[in-house]
């Protein structure tokens, strides 16, 4: 464990003060706690960025194919149509 100084907003020490009267947990330790919850929150929201980061690769031809037509089509929908037996 490593020591740090840190600026507190007085009101949430305030706060931190009363639930450790309530508790009889050192206010040292209530904000350790909840530093360390933040820290795990934080990690996972971490570990989710870096999956929709990572590419794939196929990821790297993407936008290699540029029509030169401006004109979207909906191959998917014609098929559909062609194989319909309405």
């Amino acid at each position: 464990m490593k020591r740090y100084q840190v600026y507190l907003n007085p009101q949430s020490v305030g706060i931190i003060d009363l639930f450790q009267k309530e508790t009889d947990i050192s206010r040292s330790k209530i904000i350790r706690f909840t530093v360390d919850a933040l820290a795990e929150n934080l990690a996972k929201l971490l570990v989710k960025k870096e999956r929709v980061t990572i590419k794939g690769p196929l990821d790297q031809i993407i936008g290699i194919i540029k029509p030169k037509v401006e004109e979207v089509t909906n191959l998917a929908e014609k098929i559909d149509q062609i194989y319909r037996s309405d």
